[in-house]
């Protein structure tokens, strides 16, 4: 009997929320604007074996797919993607010209009276390392040539040039051991006795640059001004503009200012559409260094941006579990819900649909989503992660700009321990114990209370195996307000996560930058001492005359000097694993230093190369 009427109203404003309809006032006078995602993030170190080229020489054909080669040089790494052998054979052509050994454009004379011809793909023999280029334009016989060289000649060079004469592709591991073996191929089509085979070695986990992402709103209007500052891998500031024009659109602006972006001399930045009115920028340099650099712009008028949150009420940029689906919501200037278009900058890795529902595909990357409303526009940092489990569920009130009578958006928040926030509400299962109102529990208004009398009951949601129970008054004024949260009392700790090669560590689930990434010395691990030991409330003191590290922290007192193994425990002399040491003008130190220190609980995934330090707080 509970309630026919009550839900029927209910979901009559359900629709209209979701619609935006009566919900939104006047429009607010618009500008063009320039928001920045916020600074580079993504970057990830190479790992694994430094990669080598196998090089070997073909002895004899055995059959289609096999052939007898006699490697010269092993290879290290892991193979490069099809097709990763080039086809090397002799020439009678020969050059010694000196100005192989610079990468570039260069006039190269050759000897031998062979041709070439434009886009042939040569190498020269030298001492340490051979020199490699392209053909742009040459005479016939070739006797000069104008080559572009990729790899510049190291060592006494010459006399031997070889061409490039096709591909095949091959993962046999005996390219890893020096001698004569039978090896296997795709196909030995087009392979001839004493060519020249150099296989391609690439990083078992390749580098990746950092990015960062710029979105276009507002109104355009001739002889505004788009402009863009990013810093570089190194540190160094870059500016680019584009100035509207009559007819320009939001698009066009974009594509004007890419290409603005695009021509800074040095600026070491690739900018491209991450849609029609997004761009993307990837640092030309790949790995952690570019992670933390900044990007802003010079446009302050926010008055055409769309504010994006999750359901539950979390704002950008926010961690999403591989498998797991968040609802957003899109908030024009206003306060009001509306419904938007949206996009998302890699659909391989966070899907998202028509009503706003994003799905985490896989476990790692950095993807933008974007949400257009007529000329309103916003835009949604999203960093997929692993799947976790749950040991927290809170219940919360999600706080509304425009307040729209009878209703209210409660959120369910997760916890796992490498992580404190995670947005529950479209996973949990909502139910209530009210007389009279009514918390939903189906998409897209999870967790959404509709009422219209005071009362007081319970609003519970169950998801990951938990469930957490809030008791809700209403008054006669029709404000909710959660007057008892059932929680179970935890003992107050601090959890750092830290990946090697990474400048990005995760504490109590939220993302920061470090100036020097954790990394692995001759088989010990060192961490920035400043910034753990700060993180968990210790006073660290730098004496620059002795280059000494004084760590306070409660009765603990931790004495130590750079590049020296000893240190000084309160009071006692102990051996170190390995002496600290300076890095990016940070301090690194054993990572056994922590634990044994301090009581701290860490925790080593090597597959991951990540770790996790547990500290409970006093």
């Amino acid at each position: 009997m509970k309630k026919s009427l009550s839900v029927f109203v209910a979901l009559v404003m359900v629709l209209s929320l979701f619609a935006g309809v009566g919900a939104r006032s006047a429009r607010a006078d618009v500008t063009l604007t320039v928001t920045p995602s916020g600074n580079f993030v993504g970057g990830i170190d190479a790992r694994g074996a430094t990669p080598v080229d196998a090089v070997g020489t073909v002895a004899s054909i055995t059959d289609g797919t096999h052939a007898v080669v006699d490697v010269t040089r092993v290879g290290a790494g892991r193979f490069g993607a099809t097709p990763n052998v080039s086809v090397l054979r002799a020439t009678v052509a020969t050059s010694t010209d000196p100005d192989w050994a610079t990468s570039g454009d260069q006039s190269i004379t050759f000897g031998g009276g062979y041709t070439f011809v434009p886009g042939d793909s040569i190498t020269v023999a030298a001492a340490t390392t051979n020199g490699a280029g392209t053909i742009i334009s040459c005479n016939t016989p070739t006797t000069l040539a104008q080559v572009h060289v990729t790899t510049a000649a190291v060592g006494a060079i010459g006399p031997a040039i070889k061409k490039t004469v096709g591909t095949t592709f091959s993962t046999d591991l005996t390219w890893e051991i020096a001698g004569s073996h039978t090896i296997a191929f795709t196909t030995t089509a087009g392979l001839n006795a004493l060519d020249v085979l150099d296989v391609s070695m690439v990083w078992a986990v390749a580098e990746v640059p950092a990015v960062a992402f710029l979105m276009l709103g507002g109104a355009v209007t001739a002889g505004n001004v788009a402009s863009a500052t990013w810093q570089d891998t190194t540190g160094a500031s870059h500016t680019a503009s584009y100035t509207v024009v009559a007819g320009d659109t939001l698009a066009t602006v974009t594509t004007r200012l890419i290409d603005a972006i695009n021509a800074v001399a040095g600026a070491n930045i690739i900018a491209t559409n991450a849609s029609a009115s997004a761009i993307m920028l990837t640092q030309r340099v790949a790995g952690t260094v570019g992670n933390g650099r900044k990007l802003t712009t010079g446009t302050t008028a926010i008055a055409a941006t769309l504010t994006i949150r999750t359901l539950g009420g979390l704002t950008s940029p926010v961690l999403v579990e591989m498998g797991k689906t968040v609802q957003l919501v899109a908030v024009d200037p206003t306060g009001a819900i509306v419904t938007a278009t949206w996009t998302s900058s890699l659909p391989a890795v966070v899907t998202v649909n028509a009503g706003g529902l994003m799905t985490a595909m896989r476990d790692s990357g950095v993807v933008l989503i974007t949400a257009s409303h007529g000329i309103y526009t916003g835009s949604f940092v999203v960093i997929p992660i692993s799947p976790q489990t749950i040991t927290r569920l809170a219940v919360g009130l999600v706080p509304a700009r425009l307040k729209v009578a009878g209703q209210q958006q409660f959120g369910a928040i997760g916890a796992s321990t490498a992580y404190g926030s995670l947005d529950y509400t479209t996973q949990a299962v909502w139910t209530d114990t009210l007389r009279v109102a009514a918390v939903f529990s189906v998409a897209p208004a999870q967790g959404l209370l509709t009422y219209r009398a005071a009362e007081t009951g319970t609003v519970s949601a169950h998801a990951a195996g938990l469930t957490t129970t809030v008791t809700v008054k209403i008054n006669d004024a029709g404000a909710v307000t959660i007057v008892k949260v059932h929680v179970v009392p935890v003992v107050p700790k601090r959890v750092v996560v830290l990946t090697i090669g990474s400048d990005i560590v995760m504490v109590d689930g939220r993302a920061t930058i470090v100036d020097a990434a954790p990394e692995i010395v001759a088989g010990r691990t060192f961490v920035p001492i400043r910034f753990i030991a700060e993180t968990f409330g210790s006073t660290v003191t730098w004496l620059p005359e002795t280059r000494g590290i004084t760590i306070t922290l409660g009765s603990t007192t931790i004495i130590l000097q750079i590049e020296n193994a000893t240190g000084v425990i309160n009071g006692k002399i102990v051996a170190l694993d390995a002496a600290p040491y300076i890095k990016n003008s940070r301090s690194m130190v054993p990572l056994r230093v922590i634990s044994e220190s301090f009581g701290s609980d860490v925790a080593w995934n090597a597959a991951k190369h990540v770790i996790t330090i547990t500290h409970l707080l006093p």
